[in-house]
């Protein structure tokens, strides 16, 4: 017996994106905390902020886009994903400042990160035609 016969499967159906107010909050409440990722990184590395302080960050970060409410469902499959990162960000950084190895959480923040990356590319094209501009979020 043939399960489905006659139904023929044109490929992966093609995703309808949005692009409302809400999501361009998230987007910009995204490329902000992506910026002060970086900054906070950077004052780690300088010696002008402590681990505390970035993990502190990283987790006011991650409640940030929590409070983001996007419509498109890229954007709310980003929005879990960073969630996430930030706080594998902070735990790498936790793991490290009492003396343990902090590369399992570094490859899940960046496995996490990559994730985000591949929907966005996807989605760039049909939310750009619509006005939502994602290209600066796919370089961070």
């Amino acid at each position: 017996m043939l399960i489905g016969a006659g139904h023929a499967s044109a490929g992966p159906v093609a995703q309808k994106h949005t692009c409302s107010v809400a999501d361009k909050q998230f987007l910009q409440t995204v490329q902000s905390n992506m910026t002060q990722l970086g900054y906070w990184s950077d004052a780690l590395l300088s010696g002008d902020a402590t681990p505390a302080d970035v993990i502190k960050q990283t987790g006011a970060e991650s409640r940030q886009v929590g409070a983001t409410a996007p419509t498109d469902i890229s954007l709310l499959t980003a929005r879990s994903l960073l969630r996430k990162m930030f706080l594998e960000y902070g735990a790498a950084v936790r793991a490290k400042a009492i003396g343990n190895a902090p590369g399992k959480h570094v490859q899940t923040a960046y496995t996490l990160a990559n994730g985000v990356h591949d929907l966005l590319i996807d989605a760039q094209p049909q939310m750009a035609s619509m006005g939502c501009d994602i290209t600066p979020l796919l370089s961070a």
